[in-house]
């Protein structure tokens, strides 16, 4: 067993479980036996190329979806020195008030293989440690990122119609957290575009009152949604959190 084929079965599983197939239904679609298609899902055996191609049409998931491992031998192209997103990783956080609590998330950055863009890889609902076998939405995309703004657009990997856009504000100090706002369509209880604000960091902050107090909306928050009609995000001075 592979790093390569446990990731691939990885990313079936998931996209298995997101059309809300068992491992029978699916493995008719793709005329293989039930056996076939766990030791697929578990990385116990290899997948030949055109397979990989009837599971990426069952799932109607994008091929490169199933095939975005990255190998720790290989050296990323450098990313863009002039913007705060320099750096292959980033932490996001924000507060769901559906569940009382903080979500973490993950962006992870490489230069596309053309090196005329960034793409980008969003793995929301993560555990305290990051950890991202244990991720619950996996996106994908491409970053933009400008002097004072910086632009995500992405897709769920296993749902075309899940779409994030992600605005932040680039921080004054390079150091500082970035504040943004997350939107998209939010599912349970309702089903609805939402916006969420974000922090974005390039460290892990630590969780406690003083973040909280950032991610969820204060006075002035309701204020100017009352007066301006719309959910508006400013740039603080300097943030300054913890880090863990």
């Amino acid at each position: 067993m592979s790093k390569i084929t446990e990731h691939v079965g990885d990313r079936i599983r998931r996209g298995r479980k997101g059309k809300g197939l068992t491992i029978d239904e699916f493995a008719k679609m793709i005329n293989k036996s039930k056996a076939t298609v766990s030791k697929y899902e578990s990385g116990s055996i290899t997948i030949d190329v055109e397979t990989l191609l009837d599971i990426a049409d069952a799932l109607d998931m994008d091929l490169k979806s199933l095939i975005d491992y990255h190998s720790p031998n290989v050296r990323p192209r450098p990313l863009p020195q002039n913007s705060f997103f320099n750096q292959p990783k980033l932490f996001v956080y924000y507060y769901d008030g559906r569940i009382k609590g903080i979500v973490r998330s993950l962006i992870e950055l490489r230069t596309s293989d053309d090196g005329q863009a960034v793409d980008a890889q969003l793995f929301m609902g993560l555990d305290e440690n990051f950890n991202k076998e244990r991720v619950q939405h996996i996106f994908e995309g491409k970053m933009t990122a400008y002097d004072t703004i910086t632009h995500l657009n992405m897709v769920n990997q296993v749902n075309a119609t899940e779409l994030l856009y992600l605005c932040i504000l680039n921080p004054m100090h390079a150091n500082a957290p970035a504040v943004g706002i997350l939107s998209g369509i939010a599912s349970s209880p309702f089903f609805a575009p939402i916006a969420i604000k974000i922090i974005v960091s390039k460290k892990q902050i630590r969780e406690d009152s003083m973040l909280l107090n950032i991610l969820e909306l204060n006075k002035e928050d309701s204020r100017n949604l009352r007066y301006y009609n719309m959910m508006v995000i400013n740039r603080p001075n300097i943030v300054t959190l913890n880090d863990k």
